[in-house]
């Protein structure tokens, strides 16, 4: 082992640390999702990180590994179509708040006083609360049955959705691009890159600048506040690293 290259090296450490990972999201899922997908998925992710890891940025390798090996298994879920909609619209928010939280996870902690810590903690559960409510957007096709909500839910629900599009409007293109791809066509990382001619990272960095902004207009428009003491739970239990 000491001869191979360093993504080798860093492949064969954290199989296990991998495999766990896959272990932990099987636990959650039904006894008819393939198991050996979603290792395979685990593998592909962490050989990604490996491929991508720069050790001089400060980054412990297990935390830059976690939401990438996390987010190759949510791409994997997503192309079986095995869900209802309502743990379709969970997954599309599991799979965001990843995919947001792997670009957060890629810069080294600033340091700082408790304060300003703490400042960075909330600006960073504000932009995953906009990834809550982007991933509550109905996709076009989706028909949406409302004849059992109440008058004045669809009426709240509709004003959400015309807020949440009208601070889309407001973004930069390559921002708006990238999240009207990835919530309304439910395309992946992955696929917008390829689509637009960009490398994942860069789309990856465009992805969470665009939730940072829109959070911002969000919070103006009086849409995301009220849902935080939710989405702190939610993602407090699907978003933290393991150890292996």
């Amino acid at each position: 082992m000491e001869n191979q290259p360093p993504n080798l090296r860093l492949i064969e450490q954290n199989r296990s640390y991998a495999r766990a990972i896959a272990a932990e999201a099987l636990k959650k899922l039904p006894p008819t999702v393939d198991r050996d997908d979603i290792q395979a998925s685990a593998e592909l992710g962490l050989v990604e990180a490996a491929q991508s890891f720069d050790a001089s940025r400060g980054v412990a390798f297990k935390t830059f590994a976690y939401y990438r090996i996390k987010g190759a298994i949510y791409d994997a879920l997503s192309k079986m179509g095995w869900f209802s909609k309502s743990h379709y619209h969970q997954l599309r928010f599991e799979r965001a708040a990843n995919d947001y939280l792997m670009d957060a996870s890629a810069e080294p902690q600033r340091p700082g006083s408790a304060e300003s810590q703490l400042s960075d903690l909330k600006g960073l559960t504000q932009n995953v609360i906009a990834c809550y409510v982007l991933s509550l957007q109905d996709l076009p096709q989706e028909p949406g049955d409302n004849s059992n909500v109440p008058a004045e839910d669809q009426l709240n629900s509709s004003q959400e959705r015309h807020r949440v599009r009208e601070a889309l409007r407001r973004l930069p293109e390559k921002n708006r691009q990238v999240l009207e791809q990835y919530y309304y066509h439910d395309l992946t990382l992955d696929e917008i890159g390829r689509k637009l001619g960009l490398s994942k990272s860069w789309v990856c960095r465009l992805h969470a600048k665009g939730i940072e902004k829109l959070r911002e207009l969000l919070t103006e428009a009086g849409v995301a506040g009220p849902r935080q003491a939710a989405v702190i739970g939610a993602t407090h239990r699907t978003h933290q690293p393991i150890t292996a």
